[in-house]
């Protein structure tokens, strides 16, 4: 049986399209997998929509959706936006389909818990579902398991937010929300909201509005649209659900082409460049091209070979890997900049990521200034691995580092905002490579280097002369120097980052400090690197000091930015 909501939508696709045979059921389409292979979406992936304020790209916009639902996970290997139409065409598939993504490994276990008891036979299906973290609805709607989400939701500290997601991956996976998020309908010419519109608000448009109106099913066009292009619209639209639910992949892919050509002439002027669309799809599709942390992971192999054995090939291949990785990145950023028509720094996932490529542009000019120097590669080594992290946990983390571009929020709009908000990433990327730089210095002695550090001048009194293996006196020295290089420059950048902070705050609220978590979390770790400042002048294990405490520095700075951007609600929650 079809469920009610989607048989009334299709029964009304068929009476209009003066009866077009039997609706075939999921369990009589062809098999989902190869029906999928066969259906092209892309043109449709490249039609734009209003989403949040924005015009985006389909693809774009299915990807975001489906990763509220289905989190990091894709469905039997499909594209998000084709499972985006098949939970809107066919939510019979998904009844009881395991597409519902819970985080958490303590709260996936409450889960399974509840459900063994009420059904000890799915054994199988909660291993899988502890270890992908997806399960159907259908199981999270029993008795039992709805009383153990009733008590999670009231724990407001643990396992309230995972269980608001819950909910709100539910409500999304309804057949109206799915259809009401389709904005693909332009405005039209005189709309002053330049309000997009979306496709339920025309697929019911009849081609000969006189039979519908003696039918009983006329449905008002919108006002100041050209009527014949929305019925065509409509038309293709009817063609491609009812194709779908057949599981005929080419009158789909036909549809498909039809309804992504036709559309954007319902308003030529209210579309946006195509090219920019079809730029945002690929983007998208291409995992926000957060992969480039593969080659910099190479760059960062080679440049340890060179450090440890000195090798002079190693380090000029992990060079030559650093630069196209770099080169790569930059791409990326300059691509979502041009996609966005901001710079990329206004969430999290584009704070790590740009912070990383600011570490990166450092990187470069430091090692075209020092190539003739021994800390020739460390920077570069340092820089790769701070970028190979940021990439990798936007990679592995999309849940959390959420990589779909949204508007800046009202309160960002400030130049001294931009200028602060760049310094301080800038910083806390230099603060993750002097960490680099000091951890190999901590390992350089945990292996017997000697009590060393770097010389009055620091990596400027370094010359490439006389270098050893790891263990030298010389390559201390040099980590040494490799690292207060890096805090200098982190500590005046940090000063500076909160210096603007406090400029902006007046500004915008009214007072230069509030006491905000992340306010006093970040001036923390500028007290960490002033007390390391007057440690290096007062200790006799200058090194040893230097590197622990641009450890600690780190650890304060990462604290800032993963516990305080996601536990600790604050003013700054958002940055």
């Amino acid at each position: 049986m079809i469920r009610r909501g989607m048989r009334a939508i299709c029964c009304a696709f068929v009476v209009l399209l003066g009866g077009a045979g039997e609706i075939r059921t999921a369990e009589s389409a062809p098999a989902g997998a190869s029906f999928e292979q066969s259906v092209d979406l892309q043109p449709l992936a490249e039609l734009a929509v209003q989403s949040g304020g924005r015009i985006k790209s389909l693809g774009s916009f299915a990807q975001g959706e489906m990763g509220f639902i289905s989190g990091p996970r894709l469905i039997h290997g499909q594209s998000s936006l084709f499972t985006y139409f098949d939970l809107l065409i066919r939510p019979e598939a998904y009844a009881d389909a395991d597409v519902i993504y819970v985080k958490g490994g303590s709260v996936r276990q409450r889960i399974a818990d509840a459900v063994l008891r009420e059904d000890p036979s799915l054994q199988e299906r909660m291993r899988a579902f502890q270890s992908s973290g997806l399960i159907s609805g259908a199981l999270l709607g029993r008795d039992g398991v709805a009383a153990v989400i009733e008590q999670m939701q009231g724990d407001l500290l643990r396992t309230a937010k995972v269980m608001d997601a819950v909910r709100g991956a539910q409500m999304l996976m309804q057949t109206d929300a799915l259809l009401r998020g389709l904005r693909i309908v332009p405005p039209a010419p005189a709309d002053e909201r330049q309000r997009w519109h979306s496709i339920s608000e025309v697929m019911l448009l009849a081609a000969d509005p006189g039979a519908a109106k003696a039918s009983g099913k006329e449905v008002a066009p919108i006002a100041g649209l050209d009527v014949g292009l929305q019925q065509q619209c409509a038309q293709h639209w009817r063609a491609m659900v009812e194709a779908w639910i057949d599981g005929d992949a080419p009158r789909v892919n036909a549809s498909a082409r039809a309804l992504a050509a036709m559309v954007p002439t319902l308003n030529p002027a209210a579309s946006p460049d195509p090219t920019r669309l079809r730029w945002e799809a690929w983007y998208f599709a291409n995992g926000n091209l957060s992969w480039i942390w593969l080659v910099y992971a190479l760059s960062v192999i080679l440049l340890l070979l060179a450090v440890v054995y000195r090798w002079p090939r190693a380090k000029s291949a992990g060079l030559v890997v650093f630069a196209v990785a770099f080169l790569l990145q930059t791409v990326a950023l300059l691509l979502r900049w041009w996609i966005s028509a901001r710079f990329p720094n206004s969430n999290m996932f584009e704070a790590v990521t740009t912070s990383a490529w600011f570490g990166g542009c450092a990187a470069v000019i430091l090692e075209v200034a020092l190539r003739k120097r021994a800390v020739a590669g460390l920077v570069a080594l340092a820089s790769g691995f701070a970028s190979a992290v940021a990439l990798m946990s936007a990679h592995f983390l999309p849940v959390q580092l959420n990589a779909q571009i949204g508007n800046m929020m009202p309160v960002l709009h400030d130049v001294w905002l931009y200028i602060h908000t760049n310094v301080i990433i800038f910083s806390y990327c230099l603060i993750f490579m002097a960490a680099v730089s000091a951890g190999l210095y901590l390992a350089y002695r945990a292996l017997g280097g000697k009590r060393v550090h770097a010389s009055v001048g620091g990596v400027a009194t370094l010359s490439s002369e006389g270098m050893g293996g790891f263990r030298s006196e010389r390559t201390g020295e040099v980590l040494d120097g490799v690292t207060m290089l890096l805090m200098k420059l982190s500590f005046v950048l940090l000063w500076a980052g909160i210096a603007m902070g406090a400029i902006w705050a007046d500004h915008s609220w009214g007072r230069p400090w509030g006491w905000d978590p992340k306010e006093v979390f970040a001036l923390n770790t500028f007290v960490v690197f002033a007390v390391l400042v007057h440690v290096r002048y007062r200790a006799l294990d200058k090194g040893l000091w230097t590197a622990l405490l641009a450890v600690v520095g780190a650890a304060v700075m990462l604290f800032n930015w993963i516990v305080i951007n996601f536990v600790i609600t604050g003013l700054h929650s958002y940055a």
